[in-house]
């Protein structure tokens, strides 16, 4: 019992008792109720109690009643004897001071309710305990209903104002309906919010997956690795990787010229909805009749592997695609690549043919193979057909071989 200067009135007298417990039973059956199980945890009379022998029970609601005075433990117990919520038993757990509900808190971290009398140890202590919960604890989660014997003890206005509680009660007010409804809306509305934030949760989870495969799609674009499940982009990109697999040109083991059409719609209707650069480089092998003339069709073949390998190696974007266009003829699709990035890569293909060292006596303009080159960038948008840039970058490879070939031209 506390030692504070706290009205006697806050005791239930005779009268109020039978108010506060009044019920369809008889009132002799009182005697007979057993207010501690196994789930009941008296600090004050078990103060060895430690928190690995309390666990977090999801099979039933946990509501902590904080008062010194005794009478209203058993009062509310009483009251709310035997209660079932949504077919799972509520529980009572007393504390009789604002230091004991302290420590049952941090025991029972999944209490729905906290019944909290404001004068315990001192004239505060029930205030003092909100804020700790709602401030240091940072526990929004749990329901706090004040009660006061005395309300000129915590002005009523001031501490609804000024501390996050849920309700306010006086002790002389509570017949055991004005309880019962006390605690069932608590324990509807630590309900709502246990499962809104579990939603939340979840919700954050689902996005930190979304986020990470946006990560991984932007990395490793064909990777099939990639849970298909997560978004439909990843079930497309996998899909696509087949489709190259199914499409490759026997010769040069590179795409063949349908892939190539296939992929470049494909590659056309996505950068138009995301506005986009989609570049396009066209190349073709100098005077390459005469290298077959010269050296055979087996090595003019040999010649062609080794051009579409080349090239494949330089490519380091899973996104990327060369295809044989037809003939000598290669082309190079670079989607979400601007003017500038097309034109790099289109110097470092020149740089990796020419490193090949693949003589060629009867060229015109090098004494290796060479390639001629145009290309092409545009943002596809609804007032451009799909075959403008292959024209553009198709003329820009016309004007390389007028302009004496072995060279680069970039489409205006």
């Amino acid at each position: 019992m506390s030692t504070s200067n706290k009205p006697q009135n806050t005791i239930l007298n005779n009268q109020q008792q039978n108010i506060f417990l009044s019920s369809d039973e008889d009132s002799d059956k009182d005697d007979e109720i057993i207010f501690m199980d196994e789930d009941y945890v008296d600090i004050e009379n078990t103060p060895d109690l430690g928190i690995n022998q309390t666990q977090i029970n999801l099979d039933r609601w946990k509501v902590i009643i904080a008062d010194d005075e005794p009478d209203v433990h058993r009062a509310t117990q009483i009251a709310l004897d035997n209660l079932i919520f949504e077919s799972k038993p509520v529980v009572f757990v007393s504390a009789y001071s604002g230091e004991e509900c302290k420590q049952l808190i941090n025991l029972h971290t999944d209490a729905a309710l906290i019944l909290l009398d404001v004068v315990m140890e001192t004239n505060d202590a029930g205030l003092r305990l909100v804020k700790y919960i709602r401030e240091e604890l940072d526990n929004h989660q749990i329901r706090i209903v004040l009660r006061t014997g005395n309300s000129g003890e915590a002005p009523e206005d001031s501490v609804i104002l000024n501390y996050d509680i849920n309700d306010y009660k006086l002790k002389v007010d509570l017949t055991r309906q004005n309880l019962l409804t006390t605690l069932l809306a608590s324990l509807r509305a630590y309900r709502d919010i246990i499962t809104i934030e579990h939603q939340k949760i979840k919700l954050a989870q689902a996005l930190e997956k979304l986020q990470e495969s946006q990560i991984q799609l932007e990395e490793y674009a064909f990777t099939l690795e990639k849970k298909i499940a997560e978004r439909t982009s990843a079930l497309e990109t996998a899909n696509l990787k087949l489709l190259r697999l199914a499409t490759i040109d026997g010769l040069t083991q590179v795409a063949n010229r349908r892939c190539f059409d296939e992929y470049w719609l494909q590659q056309w209707i996505l950068l138009q909805e995301e506005k986009q650069p989609l570049s396009l480089i066209l190349m073709d092998v100098d005077y390459f009749k005469n290298y077959n003339d010269h050296y055979g069709h087996l090595a003019g073949d040999e010649c062609l592997r080794q051009i579409a390998q080349g090239i494949s190696k330089l490519l380091m974007r899973p996104q990327d695609l060369v295809a044989r266009y037809g003939g000598e003829e290669f082309v190079v699709i670079l989607p979400h690549t601007p003017i500038e990035g097309a034109k790099k890569v289109a110097e470092g293909i020149i740089s990796i043919i020419y490193d090949l060292n693949l003589i060629h006596a009867e060229s015109q303009v090098s004494d290796r193979v060479t390639l001629s080159i145009g290309v092409a960038c545009v943002v596809p948008n609804d007032d451009l057909s799909w075959e403008v840039p292959i024209s553009l970058a198709d003329r820009a490879l016309y004007q390389a071989k007028q302009g004496g070939r072995n060279r680069i031209v970039l489409a205006r």
